[in-house]
């Protein structure tokens, strides 16, 4: 489930978790985050002792910053775990990335009368 802010952005509600630790999370639809499943932000990324396995370059309006990443968290959306491939970056809201969606959901209903997401997954 999710909802449309007043701002018009997408958000969904679920869970990014690393072993026994788990952080409940409200994630932004980004349609133009690829590469990568989700973006954490670095203070849920220290909560979840998360262990990033490399770098990769990311495009700024700031210019080009290197960005810690990641696949040892898991994505919960309703009763489903997914493993997720992860950047993390210093933003304020953790990001889900358009293609991501695309790889699990069977169909997307946007009610935009009544400012709500339903994502029935495969």
């Amino acid at each position: 489930m999710g909802n449309i802010t007043q701002s018009d952005e997408i958000i969904i509600d679920g869970y990014i978790v690393k072993e026994n630790l788990k952080e409940k999370v409200t994630l932004k639809i980004d349609t133009g985050f690829t590469g990568y499943d989700v973006a954490i932000p670095s203070n849920i990324a220290q909560k979840l002792r998360l262990n990033p396995s490399g770098y990769a370059n990311f495009s700024t309006p700031s210019g080009n910053i290197p960005l810690a990443t990641g696949n040892d968290a898991y994505l919960c959306l309703g009763t489903n775990k997914y493993g997720v491939t992860y950047v993390i970056h210093y933003g304020a809201y953790p990001l889900i990335s358009n293609s991501f969606l695309k790889k699990i959901s069977e169909i997307i209903i946007i009610d935009f009368t009544n400012y709500s997401v339903i994502i029935i997954l495969k």
